[in-house]
């Protein structure tokens, strides 16, 4: 598993490297403007990306044959795919709730305060990881842009639907904050059923 994972971050230290000085151009932007949360939630869904370059990267160079004669199981195979996204996602959301804990501070307000953004951000990004990653594995990186586009316009077509309809979203901040513990365990719980999904998908497929 270990070394499963040392492979994911080594064949993408350049795609990290680029990501990260997007991520920092970002972030200075939310340091110096006033949309610091919404510079948040773009990093940690951002670095979720990166699993969709790692396995298009391991159909071109071929490492998904070659991985599958190596001493591991597939299981061990999957499970890499998900901590290398759950891993890069964790160090945007991470970096985010540093730089707003010191803006914060330096502003005087509360040391937490919008610190539920990253919270709310890594929820949403596994809810996603949990639909992409068993149809990433299923048919690929190349043959799953359709589907993923399709999961793109999910969020777009509720927005359009409710206000087209009328309908209002009128949770408060600390509403939201009180229902993510919730939110945050129930997509957990979806991300291992992901997994799970996964495993058979990957254990049935022919290389």
């Amino acid at each position: 598993m270990k070394g499963l994972l040392k492979n994911e971050f080594l064949t993408m230290r350049r795609v990290i490297v680029l990501y990260a000085g997007v991520l920092v151009l970002y972030y200075l932007l939310g340091v110096f403007g006033t949309q610091m949360s919404g510079v948040q939630i773009f990093a940690v869904f951002f670095c979720t990306m990166l699993i969709i370059s790692s396995f298009s990267y391991g159909e071109k160079s071929g490492w998904n044959t070659y991985v599958n004669v190596l001493p591991v199981s597939r299981a061990q195979i999957v499970m890499s795919k998900y901590l290398f996204a759950l891993i890069c996602m964790a160090a945007a959301a991470l970096m985010g709730l540093l730089i707003q804990g010191g803006m914060n501070f330096k502003n005087g307000n509360p040391i937490f305060q919008d610190i539920w953004v990253a919270g709310a951000a890594v929820t949403i990004a596994c809810l996603f990881l949990s639909v992409v990653l068993p149809v990433l594995f299923k048919v690929g990186a190349e043959k799953s842009r359709v589907v993923l586009i399709l999961i793109f316009m999910i969020p777009f077509a509720v927005a359009l639907f409710m206000e087209k309809t009328g309908i209002k979203w009128n949770l408060s901040p600390e509403q939201l904050l009180s229902l993510l513990p919730a939110a945050g365990f129930g997509v957990a719980v979806l991300l291992l059923v992901s997994c799970v999904i996964s495993m058979e998908i990957y254990k049935r497929k022919e290389f």
